[in-house]
Order: C-alpha cells, then structure tokens, then sequence
C-alpha cells in the first residue's frame, strides 16, 4: 500500500489509479490529483481506497515531497 502511495504521488498522471494487492483480501488503490507548489515543495492531494473482505473505505490526504525526493503526509 506505501509502494502504491509513493507510485501515484512520484510518477502517476493525475486521475489515474495505482492498484495494490496484500495478504488476507486486502487490496486497495491510490489516485493522485495534480500536483501543486507550496513555497519551494512539489505536494498532491490524492484518496487511498482500501478493501477488506469486499468493504471499501476511502480516506483523503495530502503529501509534500521533501528535499531527499521521499513524500511525508501533512497532518
């Protein structure tokens, strides 16, 4: 599920969905708005589905990419 966040945030056009599968029926997406600039960082909303046992839940957020090219969530 990180490797899909980081995917979507990193290298993904905006709108289009990057699948994840886990163990146990877990399995979810990420979709990436458009990236936009706050001072000097590149940040993108983007809403991680995630399905367990055929139940979805959807939570929104938003990323910053830092100097070192990693992505840390905002609160």
């Amino acid at each position: 599920a990180l490797e899909a966040e980081y995917r979507a945030l990193e290298y993904t056009a905006s709108g289009q969905p990057v699948p994840w599968q886990g163990n146990a029926g877990r399995s979810g997406e990420v979709v990436a708005a458009q990236p936009y600039r706050v001072g000097s960082q590149d940040c993108r909303q983007y809403v991680h589905t995630v399905s367990v046992g055929g139940q979805a839940s959807s939570a929104r957020g938003t990323a910053c990419r830092n100097p070192n090219g990693s992505w840390t969530p905002l609160a």
